[in-house]
């Protein structure tokens, strides 16, 4: 894995999150910019931003993620 999980409450700027839409595995991801909000994309929307509290990615939320230091390194 190229991330460490996260708890909700420990997400910090730049985590991502993931969430599991109509799925077992992951299928939609987003970077989190503080405040409860993050940054995604949708085919149809384009880039938006979002609240973790909504009630739709409240019930598809998964964990959040912080991306391991080699992971971020651009070797």
């Amino acid at each position: 894995s190229m991330v460490n999980p996260v708890g909700k409450e420990e997400l910090k700027e730049g985590d991502l999150v993931f969430f599991r839409i109509h799925s077992r595995s992951i299928t939609h991801v987003g970077v989190y910019i503080g405040d409860g909000r993050f940054a995604h994309a949708s085919s149809s929307k384009g880039v938006m931003i979002s609240n973790l509290a909504d009630p739709y990615w409240t019930r598809y939320y998964y964990n959040g993620g912080r991306l391991l230091a080699q992971a971020a390194s651009t070797n």
